[in-house]
């Protein structure tokens, strides 16, 4: 099985409306290619899920972030992909994504998840679900 961590970070817009960074990879995914997805990636061995979570936003989007509450797992639309999902903060908001491994990068409130962009179905159905559920 491999093991993906992604970060669940958010956002209020200037009209209070939440909404969350996703990102798209520059890897063929054959039907998936071009989805949206948290920022995030695979465990190497030896790290934990907090320690993967911190390197792969530092690499990708060179944000450093605080860690939160794990909210849930799920199976992942490739075959034998599990991932985990965390609740986490940005402590600096000096983006540089690197586009070696990123196509795009973006902010999206639940509304336009659902209509605008493409999303990784089991993605899509999570967050979907964790949006809802969320207390703010």
């Amino acid at each position: 099985m491999i093991h993906v961590v992604v970060a669940i970070i958010s956002r209020k817009r200037e009209d209070k409306q939440e909404e969350y960074l996703l990102v798209k990879s520059q890897k063929d995914f054959g039907e998936f290619t071009g989805c949206w997805y948290p920022p995030g990636g695979h465990m190497e061995e030896g790290e934990t899920e907090i320690q993967t979570l911190v390197r792969e936003i530092k690499e990708e989007l060179n944000f450093d972030i605080k860690v939160g509450e794990k909210v849930g797992e799920c199976l992942g639309d490739v075959k034998d992909y599990i991932i985990s999902w965390y609740e986490c903060e940005l402590l600096n908001f000096d983006m540089n994504v690197n586009k070696e491994e990123l196509a795009d990068v973006g902010w999206f409130t639940k509304e336009e998840m659902g209509k605008d962009i493409r999303i990784w179905p089991k993605t899509f159905e999570f967050l979907q679900k964790y949006i809802e559920n969320k207390v703010i």
